[in-house]
């Protein structure tokens, strides 16, 4: 092998050892992708079932705090209470109204209509006897205490301890609260905080409703007032009801309530549950639930292993993620949960999807690489089997007709004289001088002819390449996209290596330029793939 075609496969070697580094790399670059689009939809389906799971629980949260508002509410605390206790009042005021009359027809003193009146107005009992009606003159600032049924030591005294100092959202004393509305309108609301005696004891500052009217002529305030937790206790049970309802996910999904003392107090699934202190595994389940509110500013995910039924009747233990949150008013929990067995069946399928796409574009990569090292060779063949190897004509004749019948080693070179002086002598040295015959193509330029084919050739691959390391094609324009690609390399390779083939073995018999119509092929602009 001469130092031409050496030079030449030389060359050739690290043309394939750098297209097999960067298949290599290419192939290694789709796995790491695909891993990492495995690893992303993963993120996405878990994120995605989190936020479904806190939308849920902030419609059930925002349920139960509309209920609670509306109880507190002074304007729907008025059109919940304001019917009964109004007519409670229209009843001692018609009491009021005939001593009244009385008196104006002479049948009676002031005094003793008043007094009358006070009496009769004390017996008025509803609310189970816990209802009743009171009386008061409109001094300012504090009024005075006429009658009353409950308390008779507060009758005749100036109202004016700290104590009633809870009215309106703003503190101000209840009895003055009432005489300023009284005499503003002739008659009103008024909110304010008492404490109420229950069967466990002393309940400080549970919410009440008054109902107050004038009676100009007298100057008397007449009133009553009702504790308002029934408006509560039926907010409650609104919400419990509501909550039972509630359902997502075509009906599995739903919601629980429980306290922060373990206490549950809606499990549709299980309502004989329901007002039990939570034991055993459910105890420490919720406790954790209670931890996560505590930790996370009042909210939080949890994640655990819970029963299941599996295919066949068979009960699993399967990954399931809940989402709690604490409404603070009532001490209540709120929360729901979903299994996320589901996440890895989905990931799993997806993962199985990605290998095979993978799998499928690292075998056409391969084949178009396995191509261009096949038509290197071929190219590499055709420029040592028809180039590198044809004697110069000159010497071919030379050595014919000086010495045919020895066989004369095949040379790119002739030898002629060159005369060189010295001091001594002067000597001829043979000097070595290439001779070329037309369509002769010398050792570096063959070498080029290849860097031109290649360039052209490893031009085209690199689109394919490019479009590999593209993500993972997951649908059918994508597949048909990087087949067509593929296809049209194909082609233009089996086409650039029959015109190579037809070129040189005309170029071998006629005086044409070889190299000339070599570059002219190779840089022709393909067409785009």
């Amino acid at each position: 092998m001469n130092n031409g075609t050496r030079s030449l496969f030389t060359f050739i070697s690290c043309l394939i050892v750098a297209i097999t580094l960067i298949l290599s790399f290419t192939i290694y670059s789709i796995i790491v992708k695909g891993n990492e689009d495995i690893a992303k939809y993963r993120t996405e389906e878990t994120q995605r079932i989190k936020q479904s799971l806190k939308d849920y629980v902030d419609i059930a949260y925002a349920t139960i705090e509309a209920n609670h508002k509306n109880a507190m509410n002074k304007a729907y605390l008025e059109r919940y209470y304001g019917r009964p206790l109004t007519n409670i009042i229209d009843v001692a005021e018609s009491i009021i109204k005939s001593k009244n009359e009385a008196v104006k027809k002479g049948e009676m003193t002031l005094p003793e209509a008043q007094a009358q009146a006070a009496a009769e107005i004390k017996k008025i009992r509803y609310d189970n006897g816990k209802g009743h009606i009171w009386i008061t003159d409109t001094t300012r600032p504090y009024p005075k205490m006429i009658m009353h049924p409950m308390s008779p030591s507060l009758n005749g005294q100036i109202l004016d301890d700290p104590k009633y100092n809870s009215a309106m959202g703003k503190g101000q004393n209840f009895y003055s609260a009432a005489v300023e509305i009284s005499q503003a309108h002739g008659k009103g609301f008024v909110d304010y905080l008492w404490p109420k005696q229950t069967k466990e004891g002393p309940i400080p500052d549970v919410p009440m409703l008054a109902y107050t009217r004038l009676f100009l002529e007298w100057n008397w305030i007449i009133g009553t007032s009702v504790y308002v937790d029934d408006a509560m206790i039926d907010a409650i049970e609104k919400s419990k009801d509501e909550i039972r309802q509630m359902r997502y996910h075509n009906g599995d999904g739903f919601f629980w309530i429980n306290t922060t003392h373990l206490k549950m107090i809606v499990h549709p699934t299980r309502p004989l549950l329901e007002g039990q202190i939570l034991k055993d595994k459910l105890k420490t389940l919720f406790e954790s639930f209670v931890k996560v509110c505590q930790n996370q500013n009042g909210s939080g995910f949890q994640e655990y292993k819970w029963p299941k039924q599996a295919v066949g009747g068979v009960t699993i233990e399967a990954p399931k993620l809940s989402y709690v949150r604490l409404y603070e008013p009532l001490n209540w929990i709120i929360g729901t949960g979903v299994y996320t067995d589901s996440i890895d069946e989905a990931v799993a399928q997806r993962k199985e999807l990605v290998e095979q796409q993978i799998t499928i574009l690292i075998a056409k990569i391969v084949g178009v690489a396995v191509l261009i090292i096949l038509l290197i060779a071929g190219v590499s063949y055709i420029i040592n089997r028809y180039l590198l190897n044809r004697k110069p004509a000159s010497i071919e004749k030379q050595q014919t007709e000086t010495a045919p019948e020895v066989p004369v080693k095949k040379t790119a070179t002739a030898f002629t004289p060159v005369s060189m002086k010295t001091d001594t002598a002067k000597h001829e040295i043979p000097a070595v001088m290439p001779i070329y015959e037309q369509g002769m193509l010398p050792t570096n330029d063959c070498i080029k002819m290849v860097q031109e084919i290649t360039k052209t050739l490893m031009t085209e691959n690199s689109k394919l390449l490019a479009a590999a390391m593209r993500p993972v094609p997951h649908n059918a324009d994508e597949n048909r996209q990087f087949e067509v690609a593929n296809q049209v390399l194909t082609n233009q390779t089996h086409q650039t290596i029959e015109k190579i083939k037809k070129q040189v073995q005309a170029d071998k018999s006629s005086n044409g330029n070889v190299m000339g119509n070599l570059n002219k092929m190779v840089t022709n602009n393909p067409n785009e793939v």
